[in-house]
């Protein structure tokens, strides 16, 4: 009752909702509870260290369904739980491994844990302990592995040069992480199967915490290998761009001339094909320089997450990642900037060009224009040396009908001399016409206008 009684007036929002079908309000819910779940469909797989993990990231060969599909399969055959019907995360046992499954927008990530660690360490990876029909599932098309061996050490156990052997590299990167609870360390150099070989060694981390950090340790440089393989792409676009560049150089110095001759259809044609080929460039780069950009701030924001300590005698893990990362996205972010002002100097090249075409246009007009002027006034003055021959031609018709008429009056018995009254009359027969020529054309004028 006091909800009721302290309800809000009803501005028409309640009413809608109360009236709304079931078929809405079940589907609102049932988004809102996709919404919520989002975070908690992504497991962290967890084990007590010490442990091995094997992470593999594969280029999406099939239809996402179907390899959904596939992992669906290999999980009911060993009789263990299958993903949920719109889940891009599951965690299952398989064989005797911990196996994690992740379907990205372009690729599927797959990784396993494995309890202990091999002897030596690296010798058996987790992957080998869970079912061999996993590796079919994905196919070969490999875009990042990674090998881990979790170790449980106090602090201080194990030297840098023990460590240097287990990794197989010269250069080592690391040091203490979580808040100098663990130590992180890898050599960033492919091993013979060509996996990049990282230890992490426990000092007293929950297990929760360890598997939260070896997601985060994944998750780096499997979306670091993502974001770098933007660089071949930008590089090859920055050679493009110079060919262009070189081309458009030539056409601007044409229009900066600005010579009478120029052949301005084919400039523009030109001009054209340029400005599509550049549009061309922005549409088969534009997406793959979008999601590097994407999968650098997760790198970033997850090597945050290390909370790495600063050793001064030591280069940390995070330098060696942001050091190879951060020059490919700055070559991906020059390459868009090229894009982008290379057409706006097309852009610009075409708009003076039109300019020019329309202000020749304009000339060309304005001279055809004076040109008919000057044949009107033409035109004016010889109609006006024809309306003055013709008043003499019509005073003269006139003048010698008269006659014919004074001559007739003469030969009928009339007192009357033709030619003498002919030359008197010719005056007022030409100030007659000339009279009536001049209100013709005076009145024709009011009519047209």
């Amino acid at each position: 009752m006091t909800l009721l009684t302290n309800r809000p007036k009803d501005d028409g929002r309640y009413m809608a909702a109360e009236t709304a079908p079931p078929s809405s309000k079940q589907a609102a819910l049932a988004l809102r509870a996709q919404l919520n779940n989002e975070w908690h469909a992504r497991p962290v797989a967890m084990m007590e260290a010490p442990f091995r993990c094997s992470h593999q990231v594969f280029q999406r060969q099939l239809p996402a369904a179907d390899v959904r599909n596939h992992f669906v399969g290999l999980c009911a055959t060993y009789g263990q739980a299958t993903p949920n019907a719109d889940s891009r995360h599951h965690l299952v046992k398989l064989g005797s491994a911990l196996v994690k499954w992740e379907g990205h927008t372009e690729a599927d990530s797959v990784t396993c844990l494995a309890p202990g660690n091999g002897s030596p360490p690296f010798t058996e990876t987790a992957s080998q302990f869970a079912p061999t029909e996993l590796q079919s599932v994905f196919g070969e098309a490999l875009i990042c592995g990674v090998k881990v061996e979790v170790l449980k050490q106090p602090l201080g156990a194990i030297d840098r040069d023990t460590i240097r052997g287990l990794l197989g590299a010269d250069n080592l990167y690391g040091g203490p992480v979580a808040d100098g609870k663990a130590s992180l360390w890898s050599g960033f150099s492919l091993d013979a199967d060509g996996y990049t070989r990282i230890v992490l060694i426990d000092h007293d981390l929950p297990t929760s915490a360890t598997g939260r950090l070896v997601q985060r340790i994944l998750e780096s440089e499997s979306y670091r290998i993502q974001a770098m393989s933007a660089l071949p792409l930008a590089r090859q676009t920055m050679s493009n761009l110079s060919v262009l560049e070189d081309s458009l150089d030539p056409l601007m110095a044409v229009l900066a001339k600005a010579e009478k001759d120029i052949d301005h259809e084919a400039l523009l044609t030109q001009l054209s094909t340029m400005a599509a080929r550049v549009e061309h460039l922005a549409a088969t780069s534009s997406y793959r320089f979008a999601a590097a950009r994407a999968y650098s701030r997760i790198v970033e924001q997850r090597l945050k997450e290390l909370r790495e300590e600063r050793v001064i005698t030591q280069p940390r893990y995070s330098v060696f990642l942001l050091r190879s990362l951060q020059p490919a996205m700055r070559t991906c972010e020059a390459a868009e900037r090229r894009i982008d002002e290379l057409a706006q100097r097309i852009g610009r090249a075409i708009t003076l060009l039109n300019s020019m075409v329309t202000m020749t246009q304009t000339r060309q007009s304005h001279q055809m224009m004076q040109e008919m002027g000057r044949n009107a006034a033409i035109q004016v003055r010889l109609q006006q040396a024809v309306e003055g021959f013709s008043i003499f031609v019509i005073t003269y018709y006139a003048v010698a009908l008269l006659n014919y008429v004074l001559v007739a009056a003469q030969t009928s018995g009339l007192a009357v001399n033709p030619r003498l009254m002919t030359g008197f009359s010719a005056p007022g027969v030409l100030l007659l016409v000339w009279l009536i020529t001049r209100w013709v054309r005076k009145r024709a004028t009011k009519k047209a206008e």
